[in-house]
């Protein structure tokens, strides 16, 4: 190999090596520039699919053959709809690495779903009117609507492992307003003495509102090109009142011979009870970091998200009805009553924008 062979590949790995230790100069102070202190804001447009397990609101029972009838609850199947998160944090300039983080999450949805059947060989009614009593009933149908709102603030301390990976521990309070409403309609007609239409309207809320220390880690991790990957988790016990109320407002013609009334309106309440709710709540996603003008950042997220709050909804219903009064006869006539709980949960994707000045 000739020297000016040599003195070409020479000069070729030194400007390779240059760029080389340029780029990995910028990206070193890219991850580094997170942790700078100063304000950030950011704004998340997020599509959550809220659940719960008490969103079933007919029993399809189909009664033939006679020897072998079969049954399948119907449920509301919510679906995902748009949310938003916004947030703000401060990281001190005189405390290494430690910050104070401010954010809010909201999502307002309803769902709904409907049956019907023609024939005598399918029955429909809720839990506690199914088989043949529930003959009359031959329409249904039911909607739920979730409000959702927490509000999240906490301090974090950073730990830097190299120059790419940054571990936050945080500790704070986290408020939670959990809101369902699951409302169900019946209707159909009756014969003999009473025959007419009937139409029962079932409307069940529940509500939590608590509050309660939060402490969970997140993870980030950027790369030399700017692209990083990162996953949070968290832990809460929520603190707080939770509140059930089933209201029946009904009309059939049994009701208006009788007792000359078009409308009939009645009542389940739960008192007012204290709680304390275990809650659950992670995310995972990739980011992308951009050095801006004038040393800001601009970093933009995506990924998913879930959270789950254990037994926050509580709801109350007729486990059985009183013989032969039916909520065909207008009025709902309990026999046994059921008290049951459920699981407040939101899941989706999430696009979030930050920007760190």
């Amino acid at each position: 190999m000739t020297t000016k062979n040599l003195l070409i590949i020479a000069s070729a790995l030194g400007i390779s090596l240059n760029f080389l230790n340029a780029y990995a100069a910028n990206s070193t102070s890219l991850a580094t520039a997170k942790l700078k202190p100063g304000m950030e804001y950011s704004i998340a447009a997020v599509w959550l699919k809220p659940g719960a397990s008490n969103l079933n609101y007919v029993i399809y029972n189909k009664g033939l053959p006679l020897q072998s009838p079969s049954w399948t609850e119907k449920e509301i199947q919510p679906s995902y709809s748009p949310g938003f998160t916004l947030g703000i944090r401060y990281i001190f300039p005189n405390i290494q690495d430690v910050d104070v983080n401010l954010n809010w999450t909201h999502l307002s949805t309803n769902d709904s779903s409907s049956i019907s059947t023609d024939s005598n060989s399918y029955f429909l009614g809720p839990d506690y009117e199914i088989g043949p009593s529930g003959i009359p009933i031959r329409n249904a149908s039911g909607k739920v609507t979730f409000n959702y709102d927490v509000v999240n603030l906490d301090v974090g301390q950073f730990i830097r492992i190299g120059e790419s990976v940054h571990l936050r521990f945080f500790g704070g309070l986290s408020t939670a307003f959990l809101r369902e409403n699951v409302i169900a309609n019946y209707s159909g007609n009756t014969t003999g003495t009473y025959a007419g239409p009937f139409h029962v309207n079932q409307n069940v809320v529940s509500n939590f509102t608590g509050v309660g220390p939060r402490f969970g880690i997140y993870a980030d991790n950027t790369t030399q090109s700017g692209f990083g990957f990162f996953g949070e988790a968290a832990v809460s016990a929520l603190i707080g009142s939770m509140y059930s109320k089933t209201g029946y407002v009904s009309s059939a013609q049994q009701l208006l011979t009788v007792y000359n009334q078009t409308s009939n309106s009645q009542t389940i309440a739960d008192d007012r009870v204290y709680q304390t709710v275990p809650a659950f709540d992670a995310k995972l996603g990739i980011n992308y970091t951009y050095a801006l003008k004038n040393n800001a950042l601009l970093t933009i997220a995506a990924g998913y998200q879930a959270a789950v709050y254990i037994n926050a909804i509580s709801q109350y219903l007729p486990a059985s009805l009183v013989p032969n009064q039916g909520i065909e006869t207008g009025g709902i006539f309990v026999a046994t009553m059921s008290h049951t709980l459920s699981n407040y949960s939101v899941q989706g994707p999430f696009l979030n924008f930050t920007l760190k000045i």
